[in-house]
């Protein structure tokens, strides 16, 4: 009998470390497997530093995970933190002749604001759509060498090939995207354990996004989200308008729902991820919701 693969996801959070390994079901896919292994205070984030304080513990966990999970696949796709490099939404005048020379280009083209040198650097891109003005929207990311290798490293000691690596943001955007029929015109906004997002969708593309780290109260969030919205009214006026969907960590209390409401001044939606898992998994091991949900679409990169 033909055994079923198993695709694994992992997302490196403040938190630690949220597996997912997914399965097929039809055309979509089933989670089989979650876990969440802690490493509060073994982890720092940065784009300059090393983020590993204790490597043999981060391996362990890795391991572990695995391990719990009874995972036997060793490629695995990865997310990662924002604040270890940098995302970049750009503009351009005509398309790249091939994808080296979009890379040396973008890399000249945005050198006063990379996290490292050029030479020291792994940027990637996609180009997406045109804009109103004809010009082609295009998504760039990019992270410094010795910090990325630092967690490719540590992983393959662990008996793990890193597949495919993304930023946590666009893992959580894709995985709400490819579930949703918002429209070409509407804003996702993630309220997470560790972070808050917003990330905007113009002409069917991502037109705009801002990500800030932390634990944030609601007066303060409150106030970061206004900020925001005021900074973007000039280059993207169509975010004061356009539907606004709100993924949650935490349930919506009555402070929660008042505070949306006084931010966005409009109705918004509350997503629910409607993550289809088979019984078997403990409740008190499965990641925070948004941890679990770019480690179900780093997983789906696979499929």
């Amino acid at each position: 009998m033909r055994l079923r693969r198993h695709y694994a996801g992992l997302d490196i959070n403040c938190s630690g470390l949220a597996f997912a390994v997914l399965q097929r079901a039809g055309s979509a896919s089933q989670l089989k497997g979650a876990r969440l292994q802690c490493l509060d205070g073994g982890l720092e984030f940065s784009s300059q530093r090393p983020n590993i304080r204790d490597t043999k513990r981060f391996t362990e966990a890795l391991k572990r995970g695995m391990d719990l999970l009874a995972l036997k696949e060793e490629r695995i796709a990865l997310s990662l933190p924002d604040q270890i490099g940098r995302i970049y939404l750009t503009e351009l005048d005509e398309p790249f002749k091939s994808h080296q020379e979009g890379i040396d280009i973008l890399k000249w083209k945005l050198k006063g604001s990379l996290p490292a040198e050029p030479a020291r650097l792994k940027l990637d891109f996609q180009m997406m759509n045109k804009g109103d003005d004809g010009r082609l929207r295009c998504l760039a990311s990019a992270v410094a060498l010795p910090i990325l290798e630092e967690y490719e490293n540590l992983i393959g000691e662990a008996g793990l090939h890193v597949a495919v690596i993304d930023f946590h943001s666009l893992h959580f955007f894709n995985y709400y995207r490819s579930r949703m029929d918002p429209g070409e015109e509407f804003m996702l906004v993630g309220l997470q354990t560790d972070r808050w997002s917003v990330q905007h969708v113009s002409g069917g593309a991502l037109a705009y996004q801002r990500v800030r780290a932390g634990s944030f109260g609601n007066d303060k969030l409150f106030l970061e989200l206004k900020r925001t919205l005021a900074a973007a009214q000039t280059s993207c006026p169509a975010m004061m308008k356009c539907a606004v969907y709100v993924h949650l960590d935490s349930e919506l209390d009555d402070e929660r729902q008042a505070l949306l409401a006084a931010v966005f001044d409009r109705e918004v939606k509350i997503l629910d991820p409607q993550i289809k898992q088979t019984s078997g998994i403990e409740p008190d091991s499965v990641p925070p919701g948004g941890a679990l949900v770019a480690a179900i679409a780093a997983a789906e990169r696979l499929m």
